[in-house]
């Protein structure tokens, strides 16, 4: 295995790390922003030399862009959580569905603070690293589910690259 191959098998890792860091740090301090909680889980990472500031804040863009679009699906559709995830959630380990949780509740919390400005529609591309969830391919709208943070493949339908969130109502 190639150094840039053992070094991105380590991200997946890191974003569960960082979401640890940024749930511990909410549990100690209800008086900081989900951003100041994901700030500091950035600068322990870099400080530990777990990983590259680059790395590090690029895996904080994306818990940022998960939970921020778990929450506004919330506001959005009045529907709960496992409405977003569109899978079993037996699948996923109690302990990162409740850690997940907290951290939704939170950012649910600060966008409702922030309804007011204009909704970014939010894209994830192949290569990057999600949460958990389900993607749809922007190209053929094939689903991807997410049962753990990973790696986003391109679309095995089409093998497109951008993929999206369908936030519509759920009946």
């Amino acid at each position: 295995m190639s150094i840039e191959e053992d070094k991105k098998d380590n991200l997946v890792p890191a974003y569960q790390k960082m979401m640890k860091r940024v749930e511990k740090t909410q549990k100690q301090s209800t008086t900081r922003t989900l951003q100041q909680h994901i700030e500091y889980a950035t600068e322990k990472a870099v400080e530990l030399e777990e990983l590259t500031r680059e790395e590090a804040e690029r895996i904080g863009d994306y818990l940022r862009r998960d939970l921020h679009d778990a929450a506004e699906f919330i506001i959005t559709t009045e529907q709960a959580l496992a409405d977003w995830f569109r899978f079993d959630l037996e699948l996923i380990e109690d302990r990162l569905l409740e850690m997940f949780s907290l951290m939704v509740d939170q950012t649910q919390q600060e966008l409702e603070n922030l309804a007011e400005r204009a909704r970014q529609a939010t894209q994830w591309y192949s290569g990057e690293i999600t949460g958990l969830g389900t993607l749809y391919c922007d190209n053929c709208g094939k689903a991807l589910h997410f049962h753990q943070p990973n790696y986003i493949p391109a679309c095995p339908n089409c093998e497109a690259t951008r993929f999206k969130r369908n936030i519509e109502s759920i009946d």
